[in-house]
């Protein structure tokens, strides 16, 4: 059985707090490693109606980050790619046609713009903090918060992430399916290599690996913590589903990414790496270069994991380009 998590404060501040000791002490367990259920206070909150949610995906455009508030045309296949979505025309009417429609509407890191979000951000990971016992700011690389609002009956297809979350319902309901993001056999190390040099669905679904999946159902006021790269799938039920989903980056996190990286990279040069947290020597000279390479001043969690990568793949493109224009000019008269 699940392990659940609700606050024993009667302060509306606390989003997130414990039973007893026991739960804490599964929280501490679970964190970062394992899906839990959880309690919140969210549900009720003001900032995720949809009139209000509306305003906010109108200041994304006005803010310049358009790109961050998507509207897409729904699907009801799992195994779907999950990328495969046709993208609609930006339209803030789309908040008033979930209904009736098949629609998936998704402000990304929309408390980069809006400071009520960013507060109720903060205020989670400070939940989080009194719930662990430690700070984990000093860890921490990138928070935000993300809204996913979908019609009745939408599937999520199965895919990964890379941070920790917590996925808060707040209307509707909906099924979320979550795997092991330890079983190689069901993630094996190709897919994750693959999903970190940019292949968004690199996570393949394979239906006879579903029973072991482990099904947490989400109404108003409950939600999920996703451990980092754990595969999942969602199925909302029969109303317009509206989730709150708070992403927790780690420098553990994405000097592990790194290490993927500059291993696929090896790979593509017939070499055979380690894989990460085999040598902590290896992973931190692979990890590094990247890292180097990376945006000095990120400014979204992509940022912090691909810049590296992007900029290496380009400069060795331009290597080869040079090559190759080389190689012709030998050639010449």
């Amino acid at each position: 059985m699940a392990a659940t998590f609700a606050s024993e404060h009667t302060d509306a501040g606390h989003q997130f707090a414990v039973f007893d000791e026991g739960d804490r002490d599964r929280f501490i367990a679970s964190f970062g490693d394992r899906a839990f259920l959880l309690h919140h206070r969210l549900a009720d909150n003001p900032l995720f109606s949809l009139p209000r949610l509306a305003v906010a995906a109108e200041r994304m455009i006005h803010a310049g980050i358009g790109n961050r508030f998507s509207v897409r045309d729904g699907g009801y296949d799992v195994a779907k790619p999950y990328s495969s979505e046709v993208e609609r025309p930006k339209s803030l009417s789309a908040f008033e046609e979930l209904r009736d429609s098949a629609l998936f509407i998704k402000l990304s890191n929309v408390s980069a713009v809006d400071r009520d979000y960013d507060d109720l951000c903060q205020e989670v990971v400070a939940d989080t903090e009194a719930l662990l016992g430690h700070t984990i700011l000093g860890g921490v690389t990138m928070v935000h918060l993300s809204m996913f609002i979908a019609s009745p009956h939408l599937v999520t297809p199965y895919h990964i992430d890379h941070d920790a979350n917590f996925l808060c319902q707040i209307s509707g309901e909906k099924d979320v399916y979550l795997f092991d993001p330890h079983d190689r056999e069901l993630l094996p190390t190709d897919e994750i290599e693959r999903f970190y040099l940019g292949e968004t669905n690199a996570a393949r679904y394979r239906e006879e690996f579903q029973p072991r999946g482990r099904c947490f159902r989400l109404v108003p006021g409950m939600g999920v913590h996703h451990p980092p790269l754990a595969p999942h799938w969602v199925r909302n039920g029969s109303d317009i589903s509206i989730s709150a989903s708070i992403h927790i980056c780690a420098r553990d996190l994405d000097r592990r990414a790194h290490v993927h990286q500059m291993n696929r990279i090896l790979r593509k040069a017939r070499l055979h790496p380690r894989p990460p947290e085999q040598s902590q020597l290896l992973d931190s000279i692979k990890a590094s270069g990247l890292e180097l390479l990376g945006k000095s001043h990120p400014t979204s969690s992509r940022d912090i994991i691909y810049s590296g990568v992007d900029r290496l793949a380009k400069g060795l493109n331009q290597v080869r380009s040079v090559a190759s224009r080389a190689r012709s000019w030998a050639h010449l008269p």
